[in-house]
């Protein structure tokens, strides 16, 4: 039972499948085809066919098959280096030995190191969440004056591990990564992880990244 079979009811109509034609529809223009009220319009939609208009949710990035094939390849290949490092060929006991501490069966994921980049405001208000305060009935109204987000920004590049960031590298105002400047930051992580991850460096570092440009150049492959 569809809508215009429940319309039907009220008046005889040629059109069917309203919503189902046109997802996008409006309750307004439901109700003019159908000539009866917008409560009666909703009462049905809602009530009787149960229906929700919702919107889209969005994605980061639409992934192409190969787009897909490849993190596929990806992750077949961190699983094997997994199960070659531990010696396991069973992956459903990751981090169960020593009272559940995750450091019994993860000689990978301590050994990997990843970073990204992100543009920073140098003046960000805290939102109106972080501003509410407890407040009774007989005290007066809070104000909180607007305040925008500082134009100025600069790009950060984050560097971390399973145990958490190591390295947060902030580039002049006005410059932003590529190639050469990406290389030049990778210089950093070695002296970096060889004061606060001590022994990593003799056990060989996973350096995992995206493909972005700066990422992916043949001067940084180099």
């Amino acid at each position: 039972m569809d809508l215009i079979l429940v319309a039907r009811i009220h008046r005889p109509m040629r059109r069917t499948q309203l919503i189902k034609c046109a997802r996008r529809i409006k309750i307004s223009e439901i109700a003019l085809k159908l000539e009866i009220p917008k409560s009666k319009v909703r009462e049905i939609i809602h009530d009787t066919l149960g229906y929700l208009k919702l919107s889209a949710r969005w994605v980061p990035k639409m992934l192409t098959d190969d787009h897909k094939l490849q993190r596929i390849e990806i992750s077949r290949r961190l699983l094997l280096r997994y199960q070659q490092d531990n010696g396991d060929e069973d992956t459903t006991q990751i981090g169960v030995r020593l009272s559940g501490d995750f450091q019994a069966k993860n000689n990978l994921f301590h050994n990997l190191i990843t970073g990204d980049e992100t543009w920073v405001h140098l003046n960000t208000p805290e939102t109106k969440s972080d501003s509410m305060t407890w407040k009774h009935p007989s005290s007066p109204v809070t104000k909180k004056f607007k305040v925008p987000r500082s134009a100025a920004k600069g790009m950060a590049t984050v560097f971390w591990d399973a145990k958490g960031v190591f390295l947060l590298d902030i580039l002049p105002q006005g410059q932003c990564i590529n190639a050469a400047q990406y290389c030049s930051t990778l210089d950093r992580p070695r002296d970096t992880i060889r004061r606060k991850r001590p022994g990593l460096l003799r056990r060989g570092v996973v350096l995992q990244h995206n493909n972005a440009t700066p990422h992916s150049a043949n001067l940084t492959q180099q």
